[in-house]
């Protein structure tokens, strides 16, 4: 029998894998697959989804690709997602380089509050600084008003810089977290062979420290450009009042006109999906080059605590001052509006009322939209993670047919802007038993942040050794009990870590759930942003308290019970 001729053995074990791999398979497709067909045929009707007299046009890709504003849209979409990149990396390579590599003080508590808007929604926060920071009736404004006479107020959030601005507070964590790790794994010889050079502590930063983490630092930059460009909430909030439009928006704009125009959005959707393609296959890229950079010496070296002697000081004031901007003000903002009478900035205490909350706590539709908030932020990633499991065992473990190609589809949704998802989710299952009720929003909500789940898991378990799953299948243990005894047991902290992640993106989702609910399917943040849209500005700061809260107690909650640290800090 000649070496590439197949045994019995091959031949079962290819059996079997083919089995495994099927229903997993299967599943993947209709949840990714699906909807990005409808999307495309949605971009090709007449009418909207489900009309028996839709017909077939090329009307709307053509009106897309000819028509200026549309094009305008676009260019503010991508100038934004650049700036909101730009600024958001600056700051948080500058976090992990002070709080990660120099003796700053209280670096421990500083690593923990800046770290803490990744566990608020980007929206609250939006909502938070129109509080604060509107030009006529901004808290801020109110307040230097009445310190320092009329004139004094120069604060206008909404602008174009109050837009970047929020935005970059919202992401800047986010950057942290993705050049801290790089920061703390390359080896301190390096930059102490600089500073022994005779080079000072800011020229070494730039000549050593900051290239060779370059890879961490751009995969950052277009992970950032990425989920800025795509963002539909902020931009809507801010940038519709200063007069700048962002394509995820003029999508909303698209479906909520009378008649919507399902089609022109499903086009501009396509139009968007293929940007953020490019720049996710260029941050891909980009994370895959970082490999090249050896970081951690095989000698166990570790990253040398730079002494900033005089600067320790003002290297302390750049988190301690994020720390104030993003997340004391906003909380203290919207914890205030919750208990007026109504929206002002001359604050006195005949004002201040529990009405708000007994309103906003009694009505029906809350009560409703916490419930479906708990069950689809629980659901989904408990879901979402047993297949993330399933599709990077059969890639890593198995020998199953186009597993390669079944990751990659898995990982798709990162590049498909969530309004966009959300409008192929919307024709996929119109007509359906699961349109207008709570279980469309778990199927869009798996499909949206699968790829999230997919990377925190296959990273986890390309780390565990095939011999030990080996070793139990020699001793005779079948695929399920060699992953129920080895394979999971050594992955948990991995599967725990990814679905407490799922957990806070789903229960701060509006992008996806904008476009797929109802009055049965309501969720906290669509509520939050009715609220907003209505101008019932201490009902929004209410509810942004609430999904705040929601959010922090039960991912607090989880890492306690299940000893997952939550927040990375430096050494």
């Amino acid at each position: 029998m000649s070496a590439s001729t197949p045994t019995l053995i091959d031949r079962v074990r290819g059996k079997s894998d083919v089995t495994l791999s099927t229903p997993v398979y299967i599943v993947t497709l209709a949840l990714i697959v699906l909807p990005l067909g409808y999307l495309v045929y949605a971009a090709l009707q007449t009418d909207s989804p489900g009309s028996p007299t839709s017909e077939f046009t090329w009307d709307n890709i053509t009106t897309v690709a000819t028509t200026a504003s549309y094009w305008t849209a676009l260019r503010n979409s991508l100038w934004l997602g650049f700036l909101v990149s730009l600024f958001s990396v600056i700051l948080g390579v500058s976090f992990a380089w002070i709080l990660g590599r120099t003796d700053v003080p209280f670096r421990g508590p500083l690593s923990v509050l800046v770290s803490l808007p990744i566990f608020l929604s980007p929206f609250a926060g939006g909502v938070a600084w129109v509080l604060l920071g509107s030009k006529k009736s901004g808290l801020i404004n109110g307040f230097l008003t009445k310190w320092f006479g009329e004139g004094a107020g120069i604060v206008n959030i909404m602008s174009f810089s109050g837009l970047v601005f929020v935005m970059v507070l919202a992401f800047a964590p986010l950057a942290y977290l993705f050049t801290l790790g790089p920061m703390l794994n390359m080896d301190g010889s390096l930059e102490e062979a600089s500073r022994v050079g005779g080079a000072s502590v800011f020229r070494t930063m730039r000549k050593i420290t900051l290239p060779v983490v370059l890879p961490g630092i751009l995969s950052a930059a277009l992970m950032v450009f990425v989920l800025a460009a795509e963002m539909f909430s902020i931009p809507g909030l801010i940038g519709t009042a200063a007069g700048y439009r962002t394509l995820p928006f003029f999508i909303y704009q698209n479906t909520t006109a009378a008649p919507p125009n399902w089609g022109g959005a499903a086009a501009a959707g396509l139009a968007l999906l293929l940007i953020m393609l490019v720049g996710t296959l260029l941050q891909a890229r980009a994370t895959k080059t970082s490999s090249r950079f050896v970081t951690i010496s095989g000698k166990g070296a570790r990253p040398v605590t730079l002494k900033l002697g005089r600067w320790r000081w003002v290297a302390f004031l750049i988190p301690a001052l994020y720390v104030l901007v993003g997340v004391v003000l906003p909380a203290a903002a919207l914890l205030l509006t919750t208990f007026l009478q109504y929206y002002t900035p001359n604050l006195s205490w005949d004002l201040f009322t529990l009405q708000n909350w007994e309103t906003t706590l009694a009505s029906p539709r809350f009560q409703i939209a916490v419930q479906n908030t708990i069950f689809v932020g629980s659901a989904t990633p408990t879901i979402a993670v047993v297949i993330a499991f399933a599709l990077s065992y059969i890639r890593n473990r198995t020998h199953a047919p186009f597993r390669a190609t079944m990751e990659a589809v898995g990982m798709l949704p990162v590049a498909i802007p969530g309004i966009v998802f959300g409008v192929g989710v919307l024709w996929a299952y119109v007509g359906s038993p699961v349109y207008g009720t709570v279980w469309l929003l778990l199927i869009a909500y798996c499909a949206r942040f699968l790829p999230h789940a997919l990377r925190v898991i296959s990273s986890g378990i390309v780390q565990v050794d095939k011999g030990l799953e080996e070793a139990s299948r020699v001793a005779g243990a079948g695929v399920t009990k060699t992953m129920r005894s080895i394979t999971i047991p050594l992955l948990k902290p991995t599967v725990l870590s990814g679905w407490l992640l799922l957990l806070i993106y789903c229960t701060r989702e509006l992008n996806v759930a904008i476009m797929t609910y109802t009055s049965k399917s309501v969720v906290v943040p669509v509520l939050m942003w009715n609220e907003m849209s209505a101008g019932a500005y201490q009902k929004a700061a209410a509810l942004a308290i609430i999904e705040s809260t929601l959010i922090l107690a039960a991912v607090t909650i989880a890492a306690l019970v299940f000893r997952v640290n939550l927040f990375p800090r430096g050494k």
